[in-house]
């Protein structure tokens, strides 16, 4: 029985583990893949920080990582954007919909005094 927060999705992509800003990349494969994390295959037994940038060429995407286990080759890591996700849920969801339907009838209102006023000068 898996006990993830989120299923993963067997794959074979070219990925790149990227540390010190960028400046050190290092290549491997990505496994295996979900919301939450991914298990990625080295070259070798290679030392690396506890948390990375996680870039995936094929889909151009970019998640920061932190290792969560460790073998020679493999390794499992979460994606802590996809943690900070799960944690605030949906509860954020309705006052982020209030602020933008908000922010949107403001918009209208200045759209329509600017309206107003080109046609005032007409």
């Amino acid at each position: 029985m898996e006990h993830r927060s989120s299923p993963r999705t067997k794959t074979v992509l070219k990925a790149e583990i990227r540390y010190n800003d960028g400046l050190m990349r290092v290549p491997c494969l990505l496994r295996d893949i979900s919301e939450s994390g991914a298990r990625l295959e080295l070259s070798g037994d290679i030392a690396l920080p506890d948390q990375f940038d996680l870039f995936i060429e094929k889909k151009q995407q970019t998640h920061h990582a932190v290792i969560k286990r460790r073998s020679s080759r493999d390794i499992g890591v979460a994606f802590e954007n996809a943690t900070a996700k799960r944690e605030a849920g949906e509860s954020g969801l309705p006052e982020r919909m209030d602020k933008l339907e908000a922010d949107v009838a403001e918009l209208k209102r200045v759209v329509a005094e600017i309206a107003d006023a080109l046609r005032e000068h007409a």
